[in-house]
């Protein structure tokens, strides 16, 4: 049975310090209010390849970066997945809640449904199945598991709208964290 896990901006439950450089801010400008974390993977020893809606990918190398975006007041976490200038995934975490400290860093509650915009643009929505597992065995109770289905519904909505324009804030923060 899945849990509630929380989960940090650096990634740390995943990647040691020597697998990856790691800076983040707090930031506030019009669309966007968190923090803001970019991982520069350095040092694995091997890729990280994932099964995915496309088949095998490669989310993680030497070179690969994660731009993550925690918002303060909202119920997800962002990873956009860069291969050099290519931004080629975008992962969404629905999270029960976002705690965003002062410094930019920032830890939340996976409520374990996600939202994949592939490089198309084309949002779907992932692991339903252990949302529907976790609302059977009480690990989440109707409420949460409400909020999940809504706010997954609304990332995809919002991204199938508004996709080129995230695109280029997503490069524009990832610009910032490089200077």
């Amino acid at each position: 049975m899945k849990e509630l896990k929380q989960k940090h901006l650096d990634r740390r439950e995943w990647y040691t310090d020597t697998d990856r450089d790691f800076v983040s801010v707090y930031h506030q400008d019009e669309c966007f209010t968190g923090a803001v974390g970019l991982l520069t993977f350095t040092g694995l020893k091997k890729p990280e390849i994932v099964r995915s809606v496309r088949g095998e990918m490669c989310i993680a190398d030497n070179g690969y970066q994660w731009l993550e975006l925690v918002p303060e007041n909202g119920r997800w976490a962002l990873t956009a997945m860069f291969r050099g200038d290519a931004l080629f995934e975008q992962y969404i975490d629905i999270t029960l809640e976002n705690r965003v400290s002062g410094d930019g860093n920032a830890v939340f509650t996976d409520l374990l449904l996600d939202v994949v915009i592939l490089s198309d643009g084309n949002p779907v929505i992932l692991d339903e199945d252990e949302l529907d597992a976790a609302l059977a065995g009480g690990v989440v109770t109707p409420e949460q598991y409400a909020l999940a289905k809504q706010t997954a519904g609304e990332i995809a909505s919002f991204y199938t709208a508004h996709r080129e324009s995230v695109r280029r804030k997503l490069y524009e923060y990832r610009a910032m964290l490089q200077k």
